[in-house]
């Protein structure tokens, strides 16, 4: 995960901690909208981040084994390393690959340039490795030096790949970090901000509608719950237990829609924000999702124990659903040479030497 310096979290105005009880979550409006805009699958599709800013990280060869001992079938890269598209080759695991971001002026006016990347690392392994999609860049958004350029290289690429009539298999989109929203509480009044909204996100939401591309969003409800300390009560964040007498609720005053965990809230604001441009539906993909098992001294909710907890829950609440939404859980490693904080470098569900930090249950119900 990377969490670029423009990185703008979720601090909500009104205390979720103060809001009311309810002993049952049965009945309609209770935290669903999202789901309007999700993918309509049979079974949740839960994938992997798959990082390398580790030490010892065990070879690309051992990453199908590894990935599958998980009971996950999708695999996003941040990058586009051939090395990595050919581990996964015939093993029925799918990829979803990232375009550097420092290709995506080129990328944007330069069709011919488009075409290379796709020679040299789409033709070659497609059709023995599951390319699913190509993220152009990931979380450049709201960065200068980038933005003028994304819907561009966006479409580019797109045309590069239905040049070879890949583009019905392989999905062209980039990947967003909340920072996008400018307001984001109460969910139903989220919006996007100015200086995006309309010159960006909205021909870009347009272009994906139109190829039938997901728009993808990484959502941190670990980091909306530490900028916001203490307004958000841990619980809300880590998906509360179902079976629980009383649960923690807040409801949106001008949808009327209740809420019992923060992920909910967070996906209603970027339907929201969509809603707002003016735009139909489209499916989202959480392209990035997790909690760290450690962090600073004084991070007492980065643990090893919040970690399993939040993501067990969280696939057992996709599995609840009445559609399913894609999500990716960030990551299949630590990664204990990432700079910064040390809260960065323990995101993944397996220790830099492959072992698992704690057990998983991914596996859909039989």
């Amino acid at each position: 995960m990377m969490i670029p310096s423009f990185w703008i979290l979720v601090i909500f105005s009104i205390s979720i901690a103060s809001s009311s009880t309810i002993p049952s979550l049965r009945g309609p409006g209770i935290g669903t909208n999202y789901r309007q805009y999700s993918s309509n699958l049979g079974v949740p599709e839960i994938g992997i981040n798959y990082g390398r800013y580790g030490s010892n990280l065990p070879p690309p060869e051992a990453l199908p084994s590894l990935v599958t001992s998980l009971s996950i079938k999708h695999v996003k890269t941040f990058d586009m390393d051939p090395r990595i598209t050919t581990s996964f080759a015939n093993t029925g695991i799918s990829l979803s690959l990232c375009i550097p971001n420092d290709k995506i002026p080129l990328l944007s006016t330069n069709l011919s340039e488009a075409d290379s990347i796709i020679r040299a690392f789409i033709l070659p392994y497609h059709k023995t490795t599951i390319i699913t999609s190509i993220s152009v860049g990931n979380e450049v958004s709201l960065l200068p030096q980038f933005t003028p350029h994304l819907v561009s290289a966006v479409v580019n690429v797109h045309r590069a790949i239905k040049r070879y009539r890949l583009h019905k298999k392989i999905k062209v989109t980039t990947t967003h970090s909340l920072a996008i929203l400018s307001r984001r509480f109460p969910p139903s009044t989220a919006r996007f901000h100015n200086s995006i909204g309309e010159s960006v996100l909205k021909p870009l939401v347009r272009f994906l509608q139109r190829t039938k591309s997901p728009l993808m969003v990484n959502v941190y409800p670990y980091l909306a719950y530490k900028q916001s300390f203490p307004s958000i009560p841990l619980d809300f964040a880590l998906f509360q237990p179902v079976n629980g007498s009383k649960r923690r609720m807040y409801r949106d005053p001008y949808s009327g829609v209740a809420y019992t965990n923060l992920f909910d809230i967070m996906m209603d604001s970027v339907d929201s924000a969509v809603k707002a441009l003016g735009l139909p539906k489209i499916p989202v993909v959480v392209s990035e999702i997790g909690w760290p098992s450690s962090g600073d001294p004084g991070e007492v909710a980065a643990s090893l124990e919040n970690a399993r907890v939040f993501n067990q829950r969280l696939v057992e609440h996709l599995r609840r659903g009445e559609k399913k939404v894609t999500v990716y859980i960030f990551a299949l490693f630590d990664e204990d040479q990432k700079s910064g904080a040390t809260v960065e470098k323990h995101w993944g569900l397996l220790y830099c030497n492959g072992t698992k930090k704690y057990d998983l249950n991914i596996s859909p119900p039989v």
